[in-house]
């Protein structure tokens, strides 16, 4: 079932005049919907709703009937946004249409193909019974600021520097490397997934008939961002999701690193870890209900979540041809309150 395209704005114009909306409740409709889908990635009209409610009863806000909340929907659907309002049977096929199940979903969920909802599913099943987190500043998250941890793994990341022509994968295949001699803010990368979701875009594979619009779409956002700011965007973006375990996504995290040529000292690799696991624990998760793990686990554990690290096997390959000592870094970790396995 295809995604409705969007519809001029004559015509948008008057559905909601033909809805009775007023410009004040269209504007805060589309801040409101946008900054629940950047907080947590997709919510239905019912929880939007319901976090509606909570946050007119904590600050002053826009007045709304939920009749009103559900007819902007539909119509903020025939938009180009951040987000899709999705009618409930285009993600489950089996359930029948109702207003109160429409979904926003953020644009970065939602993929091509067979597995084109598997991160909205991933999310519905991580959340739970988890609450919601709710700031009377809600909707400073339609443009959020950069968190100080965030600018700090940038930083770290973008001053590593490509010292390989060639490099071996984890199947142990040598590669050529284009990028040496550049710090990783000097370059944009693509990696071989993306080369084979952009091959399968442009119909090069046998599984797709192509989508060459989406295709130009993702190569020029690709293209758009330096490499450090990508392994930033695949950090936050898979801990978002909650569906990979933190340790399979630093292996692919080390396997970036190494197509693009980064060898890591210990010092180095100690500082990205450490980095990037304070920018985790501080880390607004759509599987957590926008809560951060560290605001999620005073609030039902009362205290702040340990961190584990695993080496998986990009690590485990660079213990194992000495670039990196095993020993002196796990001593390091431990050092740093950071557990091992």
């Amino acid at each position: 079932m295809a995604y409705p395209k969007p519809l001029a704005q004559k015509t948008i114009a008057r559905l909601y005049a033909q809805a009775g909306l007023c410009e004040p409740q269209i504007a805060f409709a589309r801040r409101f919907c946008t900054a629940c889908a950047n907080l947590y990635g997709c919510v239905t009209a019912d929880e939007a709703w319901q976090v509606y409610r909570e946050l007119s009863a904590k600050t002053q806000t826009v007045p709304l009937h939920r009749r009103d909340f559900y007819a902007a929907l539909k119509i903020l659907r025939r938009e180009s946004l951040p987000f899709y309002v999705f009618e409930i049977d285009e993600i489950y096929s089996a359930e029948p249409r109702r207003d109160s199940l429409l979904t926003i979903a953020h644009r970065d969920l939602v993929g091509s193909g067979f597995h084109k909802f598997a991160a909205v599913y991933a999310i519905r099943k991580a959340v739970g019974g988890k609450p919601f987190y709710l700031p009377e500043n809600l909707l400073t998250f339609v443009d959020p600021p950069q968190p100080a941890q965030e600018q700090k793994l940038l930083r770290l990341l973008g001053g590593l520097k490509s010292t390989r022509s060639r490099y071996k994968d984890r199947f142990g295949e040598l590669h050529n490397c284009p990028y040496k001699g550049k710090r990783l803010r000097e370059f944009s990368y693509i990696s071989e997934y993306d080369a084979y979701e952009l091959d399968r875009l442009n119909g090069k594979t046998e599984d797709c008939k192509g989508n060459p619009k989406r295709a130009a779409a993702l190569e020029a956002k690709l293209n758009s961002i330096t490499a450090a700011q990508y392994l930033v965007r695949l950090l936050k973006q898979e801990n978002d999701i909650g569906c990979l375990d933190v340790n399979e996504i630093l292996d692919w995290f080390y396997d970036d690193l190494t197509a693009m040529g980064v060898l890591l000292t210990e010092e180095q690799l100690l500082s990205l870890l450490e980095a990037i696991s304070e920018m985790w624990n501080n880390q607004h998760l759509w599987c957590n209900r926008g809560w951060t793990p560290n605001e999620l686990s005073v609030r039902l554990y009362g205290g702040a979540p340990p961190t584990t690290v695993t080496f998986g096997s990009g690590m485990q390959a660079a213990f194992a041809n000495g670039e990196i000592d095993k020993a002196a870094l796990i001593r390091q970790l431990h050092e740093l309150g950071l557990k091992t396995e």
